[in-house]
């Protein structure tokens, strides 16, 4: 299902980016820096069959992405649980059993 799911949304992200690339601007460049360009006060609510179509594909997008982060394959539970189980064990150092502190150190020269 996983391996579905990664198709359909690489071939949705392609299709958006050909359906994007395919549509003019709505505005010149004086709309974008606070001049009064032809695209900000002209008629809206003017949706052609391409910004439709970009919708779409953006919601399949991302929902496709959802999808494919809930269907992972290496996914086994919870993140949290996982980081609690896995905590390294406290270890204390020390002398190993058996042997004694070597000649000379501080804790045979106590006064």
């Amino acid at each position: 299902m996983y391996y579905v799911f990664l198709v359909l949304f690489i071939i949705v992200a392609i299709l958006l980016v050909i359906v994007v690339l395919m549509q003019r601007t709505r505005g010149d460049v004086g709309s974008a820096f606070g001049g009064m360009g032809q695209g900000v006060f002209g008629p809206g609510g003017v949706d052609t069959i391409l910004t439709k179509i970009t919708y779409w594909l953006g919601f399949s997008l991302m929902a496709l992405a959802m999808a494919l982060a809930l269907t992972h394959p290496s996914k086994r539970g919870s993140l949290i649980k996982d980081e609690t189980q896995t905590a390294p064990a406290q270890t204390q150092q020390g002398k190993p059993e058996g042997q004694s502190n070597p000649s000379g150190t501080p804790s045979q020269n106590k006064p």
